[in-house]
């Protein structure tokens, strides 16, 4: 039975016909399995001699191939190099093989150039995303002025005191015999604007004392003021440790007599900040041993006006518990010597405490025969002794008091150890190590050549930012105690940027920063230097350490202050006005900044008339508010039109306010840029007219209202400022010919365009005559024409603009009126004399068309052509 090739092929298709399709997967072959198939069919037929097989030969001769005839054509072709690499076909002209080369380098250079373009400009935009994304943020955070809590990294808690010993949370934060100074805890309260108010009270007097008189602003007592307006806030604030730092900074301002005059020289000189601070906690200290005294009269028992030293006497009395000292100090009758002397000390009374050691030379000369040489000497800053001939023994340091007063005044190195009875609270160790800064020359001139100041300035003030807020306020109820103690080191702008994101003391933050750069303390960034958050937030205003590797850094006063007075409410313009001005300090530098902000603030708020000033109906300029303090921002009148009042024209004219923008600009007395804008927006309105009414669909109805509008509120303005400037003769006689033609051509085009509109032909042809814009009365004169033509190129651009519309109006208004006529019944001589002369007019517009120079939409001339071919 012999089968066909079509019945081979129904029997294998009904093969798989029972089998479910998901049962049975479906056969892939790759290349390779192809390529293996074939190479056994190769191989088997070279094994057959290159005969065919009895059954391929049954099957094909029953389909009709000639078996015979298949199998001479078959037979010489070889198979065995079928599936043999071809060996490269190189080629011997060597011109021809560069030329190749040469060709194909190009090609690949092409294509790396290309594929190197991409890949930059997929790098460049994406770096570009993130720039912009990154700018949006810190404005969106400026805008919103938002705080966010301590820094995560500045909350590490450290298990350790001042002194390398462990020391519990009550002992760090003024030891277990009570703090001094740093008062109770605060609970958190928003501010209200009874308080803010007080603080603005008192800018206000600045601004004034400094228009009044430059030199007044030095003597004016900016901290008085502040620190009387947060005792009047007693009551809101809940805490008097504010009073407290108002203390320190006097104390500061007292010890450095360079101000806000002196220029922008923020720390000259670190020791005069280590005097303010050490004068400070002295000052601080006495009143804690009056307080003291005052809790404890009977066990004190100082007498009715006690001396300095009954003080230290009964203050000991109250510290020891009892009568008599410990066995640890070292008593001469009932006074303990060395706890005596160092209290002295401690409070600042170097005068008492020279002579208390006189008076006891005898007793201190039997512990340590050398000391009241020594004192004398390191009082006196006297060179005259080495402290290397004065032994110091580890017995002589039983004594506490000893131990704390040989560290402080240069005695030795004393192991912390030794003074820890002593030096307990955070104040303690603050002066301990203060004082000896202070008192570095002294203790080296008074003989120790081989005495090493314990620490500098800048290594305190790493180990205070070290140590980090959670150290001294654990629980975060008392901010106010680690801000202080970063004033205290001078680190005045990580004091502050700490303090404001405190909610509740951000307002004091705020105030305590300008009394500062009053002050000349605070460490600026000028306007050009790039704003290099250090903690990566946008709430921080301390910017990267100045110079590198420095503890303190630089502030952004000026972010701070524009913020502020933005966050002020509208109704406290004024008061958000004047805090712009503190940006003119002398010490900050910051005028070019100011001017920014005011024009910021000013062109939010928008009360133009009042810090700008107005022009009256009858002429007369009133003056701002603004111009009063022009002292301030060091500008004249006519530099503040220049600067001010230009800036925010140029927005309003920029954001669209019209009206804003005539008032400024007039404020200005620029009145020829009134024009100008004017023009420009009476040609924008006339051009969004023209291009809605191009089509009669009903979104472009919407837009051709809204155009007409704005039309009918420019069209006003327009004719109110052009009337009021022909007025005013001194107004007049500076305003620009050109100017003034343009603002009255626009204003006859739109009352053309009007008149067309609602159908009077007649009226608006009369209209567009007067402007003698186009060549209506040259009934074809080709000379008059091409003098119309050459007149286009003078025209303002707000007319050349509209220029297709207005010849398309115009043809409009002259075929209108044709038809008019070429409809009427009547037959007569004036009838065709008026149809000739509209002819004319239209074949002269149609010269002047083809004339004129600048380029119109292509369909103009078309539109032009057929409406003149219906009137011919």
């Amino acid at each position: 039975m012999t089968l066909s090739l079509s019945s081979l092929l129904e029997e294998s298709r009904r093969l798989n016909t029972h089998l479910a399709s998901s049962e049975i997967p479906s056969v892939q072959r790759g290349l390779d399995l192809l390529e293996l198939e074939s190479r056994k069919l190769v191989a088997r037929s070279v094994r057959n001699g290159g005969a065919l097989d009895p059954r391929a030969q049954s099957m094909l001769a029953s389909s009709g191939v000639d078996t015979d005839e298949l199998t001479d054509n078959v037979a010489p072709a070889s198979l065995l190099s079928a599936f043999e690499l071809l060996p490269s076909d190189y080629d011997a002209n060597v011109d021809s093989f560069l030329g190749q080369m040469q060709e194909q380098s190009i090609v690949d250079a092409i294509e790396g150039s290309a594929q190197s373009t991409l890949d930059d400009f997929d790098r460049h935009m994406s770096q570009h995303m993130h720039n912009v994304w990154e700018e949006t943020q810190r404005r969106l955070f400026e805008e919103l002025g938002q705080y966010q809590g301590a820094e995560q990294h500045q909350q590490q808690q450290y298990h350790r005191s001042f002194l390398g010993a462990d020391m519990s949370p009550n002992a760090r934060q003024g030891g277990s015999g009570g703090s001094f100074a740093f008062g109770p805890a605060d609970c958190g309260i928003k501010c209200t604007q009874p308080r803010v108010e007080r603080y603005a009270q008192v800018v206000r007097k600045l601004n004034d004392a400094h228009v009044s008189s430059p030199s007044s602003s030095v003597q004016f007592k900016l901290l008085e003021g502040l620190e009387k307006a947060t005792a009047d806030s007693s009551e809101e604030l809940k805490s008097k440790q504010v009073g407290h730092v108002w203390k320190l900074l006097k104390h500061y301002a007292a010890s450095s007599p360079a101000t806000a005059a002196a220029g922008n020289r923020p720390g000259d000189s670190e020791q005069r900040l280590v005097v303010g601070a050490c004068e400070y906690l002295e000052k601080m200290f006495i009143e804690h041993i009056d307080a003291k005294i005052g809790q404890h009269p009977h066990e004190a028992n100082v007498g009715g006006v006690p001396s300095v030293h009954k003080k230290i006497q009964g203050y000991l009395r109250i510290e020891f518990n009892k009568k008599d000292a410990p066995e640890y100090c070292e008593v001469y009758g009932d006074v303990a010597i060395w706890g005596h002397m160092f209290l002295l000390h401690r409070c600042g009374y170097k005068k008492e405490l020279l002579e208390f050691a006189l008076d006891m030379e005898g007793a201190i000369a039997a512990s340590d025969p050398g000391f009241v040489a020594h004192l004398k000497a390191f009082l006196d800053g006297s060179p005259s002794l080495r402290s290397s001939d004065v032994p110091m023994t580890a017995s002589s340091l039983q004594d506490p008091y000893k131990a704390a007063l040989y560290m402080v005044v240069g005695r030795g190195n004393v192991p912390k150890k030794a003074v820890a009875e002593v030096i307990q609270t955070t104040e303690d160790y603050l002066w301990s190590n203060l004082v000896q800064i202070r008192d570095a020359d002294k203790i080296c001139g008074a003989g120790n050549r081989n005495y090493q100041t314990r620490s500098t300035l800048e290594d305190l003030q790493h180990s205070m930012l070290k140590f980090g807020p959670a150290h001294f306020d654990p629980n975060g109820s008392s901010p106010l105690l680690y801000f202080r103690v970063l004033l205290l080191c001078g680190l005045f702008e990580s004091a502050i940027d700490y303090l404001l994101r405190v909610e509740k003391f951000q307002v004091e933050a705020v105030h305590m920063a300008i009394a500062l750069v009053y002050h000349n303390l605070l460490r600026l960034t000028s306007p050009s230097e790039p704003a290099v958050v250090a903690s990566g937030s946008f709430s921080n205003y301390l910017v990267a350490s100045d110079p590198p590797g420095s503890a303190r850094g630089r502030f952004d006063f000026s972010r701070l202050i524009v913020n502020y007075a933005r966050a002020l409410p509208d109704s406290k313009a004024d008061d958000a006005i004047g805090y712009l001005l503190l940006l003119t300090l002398p010490s900050s530098a910051l005028s070019s900044v100011c001017e920014q902000a005011i024009v910021s603030i000013l062109y939010e708020r928008q009360n133009y008339a009042h810090f700008l000033g107005d022009i009256q109906s009858d002429g007369i300029r009133k003056a701002g508010m603004l111009e009063r303090f022009l002292p301030l921002l060091g500008m004249t009148s006519e530099q503040f039109s220049q600067t001010i009042i230009r800036r925010l024209a140029d927005r309003s004219r920029d954001e669209g306010r019209l009206q804003d923008t005539v008032m400024l600009y007039n404020l200005g007395e620029r009145y020829n840029t009134v024009l100008t804008v004017l023009c420009k927006q009476l040609g924008e309105v006339l051009y969004q007219r023209s291009t809605s009414t191009a089509s009669n669909s009903s979104s472009n109805a919407l837009n051709m209202d809204s155009a007409s509008a704005g039309l009918e509120d420019v069209e006003g303005v327009a004719r109110a400022v052009l009337n009021h400037y022909r007025q005013r003769e001194h107004i007049a006689r500076v305003l620009d010919d050109r100017a003034v033609s343009a603002c009255s051509t626009l204003l006859a085009v739109i009352d053309f365009s009007n008149c067309h509109q609602r159908g009077a032909y007649e009226e608006a042809l009369e209209i567009i005559e007067s402007t003698n814009l186009l060549p209506l009365g040259a009934n074809g004169d080709v000379s008059a024409a091409t003098q119309h033509a050459e007149q286009v190129r003078n025209l303002d651009d707000a007319i050349t603009r509209n220029f297709s519309p207005i010849l398309l109006t115009t043809m409009d208004t002259l075929s209108r009126l044709y038809a008019g006529l070429k409809e009427s019944p009547f037959l007569d001589a004036v009838k065709q004399a008026n149809m000739q002369q509209l002819r004319r007019k239209a074949r002269g517009l149609m010269v002047f068309a083809g004339m004129v120079q600048f380029r119109m939409p292509s369909d103009t001339y078309a539109k032009l052509n057929r409406m003149d071919v219906f009137m011919n």
